[in-house]
C-alpha cells in the first residue's frame, strides 16, 4: 500500500506535491483549532448542545462568504489571496487566550462567548480565502491525475489526523483543566503561521484579471455555473449527500461522551482507528473513481454510510456488545464518510469549465457549506430539547437522507470517458442491497480491481 502511494506521489508534477506540503501543514493546524477536541473544548466549559451546534456550524456557514469572494480571486490571485487570509485568521485565533480572563469575570458565559468569537473570526476570515483553494488546484493539477491526487491528500491527511488524535488523547489525559485545550490551540496557530510561508513557494496562482473585469463577471460566471444542467444535477445530490454525513458527525462525539459516557482519551483513540482506517482504504476508492468514475463510488459509500448511521441506535448506554460494536461502527462511519469527501470533490473537478473554474468551484463551496453548516444547528437543538431522541432521530435523518441521495444518483450521467451505470451491474445491484454492500466492503478491504 505505502508503495503504490509513493508511485502515485512520483506521478504528480512538482507544483501538486508543493501544494500537498501546504495543505499537510494546514491539516494539522485545522485539527488542532477546529477538528473534534473543539467539541470537547466547548463541553469542558460546559457550553450547552446548542451552543455546540451553533459553534460547529460557525465554519461551514461562513463559507457562505465564498460567493462574494469570486472578484477577489481573479483580481488578486489565488496565492495573495490565500496569504493574507491565511494570515489574518491565525491572528485572530489568539483571542481564545483570553477565556480564562473573561471566565473570572464574566463566569462560564464568559468563555462560551470568547471561544464563540474566536472560531468565528477565524471561520470568517478563512472564508474569505478558501475560494482560492479550487482554482489554484484546478491550475497545477492535470485532470487525469484529480483522483490519485485527492486520494494521496486524503491518505496523507488521514495519518497526520491519526497521530494528532493519539498525540491529542495523550495530552487530553494529563489532567482536567482547560491548559490542555490551550497547548493544542497553540499548536495549532503555530502550524498556521507556517502554512502561511509555505503558500509563497507553490508555483501558479496569479492574478488573471483585472479588477474591473471581474466585478463584472461574477455574477453571469456565477449564473453560467448554475445554469450547466449536468454540474447542477450532480452539485444538487452532492450536497444532500454531504448533509447526510454531516448529521451524523454533527451528533456522534457527543453522543459518545455524553450518552456512552465516553473520556475525551478514549474518544480521541476512536477517531484515531477510524483515521488508520481511512489512510489504509482511500486509496482504493480513488483509483475506483478513476476507473469507474465518481456516480457510482458515490451511491456506494452513500449506501453504506446509511446502514452505519442505522447502527448509532444500537450503541445502547450501558449494553453489554456497546463496547464491542462501537469499534467497528466509528471506523467503518470514519472510513465511508471520508471516501465520499474525497471521491465526490473529485467529480466535481472533472466537470468543471476551465474557462470558469472560478465560479463552478465557489458554487461546490457554497454549497457544502450549507450542506455541513444546517445540521449541527438543528442537530443541537433537537439533543438540547430532547436528549436521547434527539440523537436517535439526527441518526435516522442521516441514514434515510443518505439513501435517499443514493438513490437519486443512479439519474446522473457518467464522466467524460467513464461507463454508463447500467454497464456496471456487477458493482451495483439495487435489486440485491446486500451483495452491493458486500461489494462496498470488498473495494474497501483493496480487492475492487480483482475483475
Amino acid at each position: 500500500m505505502l508503495r503504490s502511494y509513493l508511485t502515485a506521489v512520483r506521478e504528480l508534477p512538482s507544483p501538486p506535491r508543493l501544494f500537498l506540503i501546504f495543505t499537510a501543514v494546514n491539516v494539522f493546524s485545522w485539527q488542532c483549532i477546529a477538528g473534534p477536541a473543539l467539541v470537547l473544548f466547548a463541553r469542558a466549559l460546559n457550553m450547552p448542545p446548542a451552543w455546540v451546534g451553533l459553534l460547529l456550524s460557525f465554519l461551514p456557514i461562513s463559507m457562505l462568504l465564498v460567493v462574494f469572494t469570486v472578484p477577489l480571486v481573479e483580481w488578486l490571485g489565488p496565492r495573495k489571496l490565500l496569504l493574507w487570509t491565511w494570515l489574518a485568521r491565525n491572528v485572530l485565533s489568539l483571542s481564545v487566550f483570553l477565556i480564562p480572563l473573561a471566565v473570572s469575570r464574566w463566569g462560564e458565559g464568559g468563555g462560551w462567548q470568547v471561544l464563540l468569537f474566536a472560531t468565528l473570526a477565524f471561520s470568517l476570515i478563512r472564508a474569505v480565502g478558501v475560494g482560492a483553494w479550487y482554482p489554484w488546484l484546478h491550475e497545477i493539477v492535470p485532470r487525469p491525475l484529480l483522483g490519485s491526487y485527492f486520494s494521496i491528500e486524503a491518505a496523507m491527511s488521514q495519518v497526520i489526523i491519526i497521530v494528532l488524535a493519539l498525540a491529542m488523547a495523550l495530552v487530553l489525559g494529563l489532567d482536567q483543566g482547560l491548559s490542555r485545550f490551550f497547548f493544542i490551540y497553540a499548536a495549532g496557530i503555530g502550524a498556521g503561521f507556517w502554512s502561511v510561508q509555505l503558500i509563497g513557494k507553490i508555483p501558479g496562482g496569479a492574478s488573471s484579471v483585472t479588477a474591473e473585469v471581474g466585478v463584472s463577471a461574477r455574477r453571469p460566471a456565477l449564473r453560467e455555473a448554475l445554469a450547466d444542467r449536468e454540474y447542477r444535477r450532480f452539485f444538487v445530490l452532492a450536497m444532500l449527500g454531504i448533509g447526510s454525513v454531516m448529521w451524523l458527525n454533527a451528533a456522534s462525539v457527543m453522543y459518545l461522551r455524553d450518552m456512552l459516557f465516553y473520556s475525551e482519551t478514549r474518544i480521541m483513540l476512536l477517531l484515531a482507528a477510524g483515521g488508520i482506517g481511512v489512510a489504509c482504504t482511500v486509496h482504493f476508492w480513488g483509483r475506483a473513481a478513476d476507473r469507474f468514475g465518481s456516480v457510482p463510488a458515490m451511491i456506494q459509500l452513500l449506501a453504506a454510510h446509511a446502514l452505519l448511521a442505522f447502527c448509532w441506535w444500537g450503541l445502547l448506554p450501558g449494553g453489554r456488545l456497546t463496547g464491542l460494536l462501537a469499534v467497528p461502527v466509528i471506523v467503518f462511519t470514519t472510513i465511508f464518510n471520508g471516501a465520499f469527501t474525497m471521491v465526490s470533490a473529485s467529480g466535481m473537478l472533472c466537470r468543471v469549465r476551465d474557462e470558469g473554474r472560478v465560479a463552478y468551484t465557489s458554487l461546490w463551496i457554497l454549497g457544502v457549506s450549507t450542506a455541513n453548516g444546517l445540521p449541527p444547528i438543528l442537530a443541537g437543538l433537537l439533543i438540547d430539547y430532547w436528549g436521547m431522541a434527539g440523537f436517535r432521530l439526527c441518526f435516522l435523518i442521516a441514514g434515510c437522507a443518505g439513501l435517499a441521495a443514493a438513490g437519486l444518483m443512479f439519474a446522473l450521467s457518467p464522466e467524460e470517458g467513464k461507463p454508463p451505470l447500467h454497464e456496471l451491474h456487477h458493482l451495483i445491484r439495487p435489486s440485491q442491497p446486500l451483495r452491493s454492500l458486500a461489494r462496498v466492503f470488498w473495494i474497501t478491504l483493496g480487492f475492487g480491481e480483482k475483475k
